[in-house]
């Protein structure tokens, strides 16, 4: 249960930094291809339970800042929109970093990388 602290405390956090508050679910749920998904309609996240625990807080702060964003500009794109909310927080090479550390974990882990984030 540790890890539903940790992950309600990025959660918070995230909130803050996106200026949101929305009441955003999240649900451990355990998934084949994907890190995350995420719900506009009911507002949860769904965090892939198998790997919460092998993503340290910067790449686990990353993936709820990203699910968010969805949430906030209501759209599951990945459009003009949803870039220009993602670098107000991250630069282009910190964004790249930390998606790179996640898909050498997904690959690790022998996981398709093709649709690991939605």
């Amino acid at each position: 249960m540790a890890e539903r602290g940790r992950i309600k405390k990025l959660l918070e956090q995230a909130e803050e930094a996106l200026g949101m508050n929305n009441r955003v679910r999240i649900v451990l749920y355990p998934m084949k291809y994907k890190v995350a998904s995420v719900s506009l309609k009911s507002k949860i996240i769904r965090i892939n339970r198998n790997f919460v625990s092998d993503f340290d807080d910067k790449e686990l702060y990353y993936v709820l800042v990203h699910e968010l964003i969805h949430i906030k500009i209501a759209s599951l794109s990945h459009g003009e929109k949803f870039y220009e909310v993602l670098n107000r927080l991250f630069s282009l090479d910190e964004t790249e970093e930390i998606e790179n550390g996640i898909v050498k974990k997904l690959l690790g882990a022998g996981i398709s990388t093709k649709k690991w984030l939605t």
